[in-house]
This record gives structure tokens, C-alpha cells and sequence, in this order.
């Protein structure tokens, strides 16, 4: 069948407020703008008036507040509508059908728990590791989902860079709920980075276990990183093997700068990178395991090139 543009792209527009969301709570955890506003889900007027009190661009900025909660406000109506639309067509992969709602699922939790931590609510850690294990659960699924429809008629195929590279989302995924164990108040590791030890001695309170494990993970996670690079740039993804190497890259720079130095100026960039990983990551895995098995309609993409074709399916 061909699927309406218009629903690919409210696929691509549920996707990428997903994303946003994802990106937003990492920027208002690395600067401290979580709490700039004293209600929810609108912001006291002094403080996002053109008058109002902005410390800095990157710190304790309402406005960064406010955005981040457009997104996540946007991003489940978005999914909603798309799984509500998807479900009565014919001949989509049923995983096209059911992710939208785990998309739906995810930004309710991270929305239900986001609005009683502004409104003073006091969580346990595993309620916040549930909060962003629902953020990037939803991020994985609406990207995936949005593939397999993309890619219409379509089966799922384990291919040997689908394989590789759904090992480091998953690996990076355990990695950033540790995280909410080994952070102390305040600290970088609480955001959505990669580990670095101790960071401006926040981290001491934080647990020592889930600390000295993080490290481990992230370097399986490289290593998968770089395996799944080169199998991706065999199926025509080149831009995305080498901008998962460069976030990669990026993600070890800063964290070896913060160690060294103790500098708490780079939490966003390492926040912003980790993001980046993860979501690269995460397209590669997708892209890498969903075949279009006829030629895809018009506007739907196609990465591989038809040398790695066998027979009409399509990787």
C-alpha cells in the first residue's frame, strides 16, 4: 500500500517533539532551570516576561523550562493522534501500529512525574529513573515506529548492523538510569551524560556501586559504537555511522575535560552529545532492521543502495 504523505510526516512530527522533549529535560536538568517556574504547565508571568529575572542563557533559565515543556506537552497528542490514525490502515507492520502507543505510555509518565517534581513532590530515585526510562523509551519507539512506516510495505530483519547498533541503545539506555543511583544533588550525572568520576565532588553522596558501573557500560557501549559505524556505512548509512562516531567522540572529550579540571561549564555540551548518541544510535538500529520489501512511496526514504538488495526486499 502507500501511505499518505501526510501521515509520514505526522509520523516525522511526533518523532522529532519526541526528541525535543528528550533534549529539552536533559538542557533544564544540566541548568538547573527545572524549578525557574513555580507552577505547571504554565510559568509565573515575572519570571518569562521580557522584564523578568534570567540568570544566564544556561542556567536557571525559565524560558529553557517552558520550551522543554511545549515539547513534552506536544510530543504525546503527536503520538496519540498517530497511533489513533495508523490503526486503521492496512498492510503497516503491526510494531507500526503498537509503538506509537508505548510513545503515548512514555510521555504520560515523564509528564505525570515531571509535574509533581515542579509542583514539590519528593520521589524516590526509581521513580526518576522510571521518568526517564519512559523519556527514551518513547523517543526509541516513535523513531522506530516512524521507519516502519516510512519504509511500507515492511518486515523486520536482523541484519549484522541492526544487531550491533540496537546493542549500544540498549547499553546506553541501562547506563542513563545508573546514572540516577550515582548522581549526588547537583550533579551532571543526573542528566542524560556519560560517566565522569566525581564530578565538582557532587557525586560523593551518590551511590559508589552505581558510580564505578557506569564506567564499564559506557565502554561496551564504544565499542559496540564503532562496530555498528562500520556495518552501518556497508548499508549506504554513512552519515549516520560517522555522526554517531563524532557524538561518540564528542561525549569522551568532554567528560576526560570535566574530570581533569573539575569545570562545570561543559554539562551542557556533554548532556547535548550523550542525547545525540543515543538517538543516532537509535536510527541506525532501526534503519538497519527494517526492510522495505516494494519500492517506498513518495517522500519515504531509502538508505540502502540496491546492491545489498536480495530480490525485491530491501534493507
Amino acid at each position: 500500500m502507500t501511505v499518505p504523505r501526510w501521515v509520514t510526516l505526522l509520523f516525522r512530527a511526533a518523532g522529532l517533539f519526541t526528541l525535543f522533549a528528550v533534549i529539552g529535560g536533559s538542557l533544564v536538568a544540566a541548568t538547573e532551570s527545572g524549578f525557574e517556574c513555580g507552577n505547571w504547565p504554565g510559568c509565573d508571568v515575572d519570571a518569562i516576561l521580557p522584564g523578568g529575572v534570567v540568570n544566564e542563557w544556561l542556567y536557571r533559565n525559565p524560558w529553557i523550562e517552558m520550551g522543554h515543556r511545549a515539547s513534552a506537552i506536544l510530543s504525546g497528542p503527536l503520538a496519540l493522534l498517530s497511533a489513533v490514525v495508523v490503526s486503521r490502515m492496512r498492510g503497516v507492520h503491526p510494531l507500526a501500529k503498537v509503538l506509537p502507543w508505548v510513545t503515548v505510555v512514555g510521555a504520560f509518565i515523564a509528564g505525570f512525574v515531571g509535574r509533581g517534581i515542579v509542583l514539590g513532590e519528593v520521589y524516590p530515585t526509581w521513580v526518576g529513573a522510571l521518568d526517564l526510562g519512559a523519556a527514551l523509551g518513547a523517543l526509541v519507539a516513535m523513531t522506530t515506529a516512524t521507519i516502519l512506516l516510512e519504509r511500507t510495505p515492511a518486515q523486520w530483519f536482523a541484519s549484522r548492523a541492526g544487531l550491533l547498533a540496537w546493542g549500544p541503545v540498549g547499553t546506553l539506555f541501562v547506563m542513563h538510569l545508573t546514572s540516577l543511583w550515582a548522581a549526588g544533588p547537583s550533579s551532571f550525572t543526573r542528566v542524560v551524560s556519560w560517566p565522569v568520576w566525581n564530578i565538582v565532588h557532587a557525586d560523593a553522596t551518590g551511590s559508589f556501586a552505581a558510580q564505578v558501573a557506569r564506567f564499564p557500560l559506557v565502554a561496551v557501549a564504544v565499542v559496540l559504537i564503532v562496530l555498528a559505524a562500520r556495518e552501518a556505512r556497508a548499508l549506504g548509512l554513512r552519515a549516520e555511522g560517522w555522526t554517531a562516531l563524532g557524538f561518540a567522540a564528542a561525549c569522551l572529550l568532554f567528560g576526560a575535560i570535566i574530570g581533569f579540571t573539575g569545570t562545570d561549564a561543559l554539562g551542557v555540551p556533554l548532556a547535548m552529545c550523550a542525547v545525540g548518541t543515543f538517538f543516532t544510535m537509535t536510527l541506525i538500529a532501526a534503519r538497519s532492521s527494517v526492510l522495505a520489501t516494494a519500492t517506498p512511496s513518495r517522500g519515504m526514504t531509502d538508505t540502502t543502495p540496491a546492491s545489498e538488495a536480495r530480490g525485491t526486499a530491501r534493507p
